[in-house]
């Protein structure tokens, strides 16, 4: 439990510095830091109840895109400003490395299974954003059709 809460902590604290770097307004670095947090936080969540990983990243990364949806309603702005620090602690980088150092090693079983995790973390995190924001876009439309 205690390693779940350092996690969530430092994907918080990571999506805030990377908010920071690449100059979001200070009214938003709160929140670009916490949906980095909370979506980890779900990513966490969905691997109790799961062990496919595609399932829990594509969980993950619905809630984090239904998510910056939601923040950038409630203060005006696009969604990408708070989408691309809610998926950056999913991004598979450590499985990305060991598939790399396995194919330059030429150890062919670690890769395969390593480049099979990278493109399951991938593929669910592309499945599950992409869900949603046909998702959003269709709800938008129907609420534009009928203010008319």
């Amino acid at each position: 439990m205690m390693r779940i809460f350092i996690e969530i902590l430092t994907a918080t604290l990571a999506c805030f510095g990377f908010s920071i770097i690449y100059q979001a307004r200070p009214n938003r670095l709160v929140l670009c830091g916490l949906s980095g947090g909370i979506t980890w936080g779900v990513c966490c969540l969905a691997q109790q109840f799961t062990d496919n990983l595609f399932i829990y990243y594509m969980i993950a990364a619905a809630f984090g895109t239904l998510l910056s949806e939601f923040l950038a309603r409630r203060t005006k702005c696009p969604a990408t400003i708070f989408l691309i620090p809610a998926l950056l602690p999913m991004v598979p980088g450590g499985s990305l490395y060991y598939t790399t150092f396995a194919v330059v090693t030429g150890n062919n079983a670690d890769a395969r299974y390593y480049g099979q995790r990278t493109a399951l973390a991938a593929l669910g995190i592309a499945v599950g954003l992409v869900a949603v924001s046909i998702f959003m876009y269709y709800i938008n439309e129907l609420k534009f059709r009928y203010k008319k």
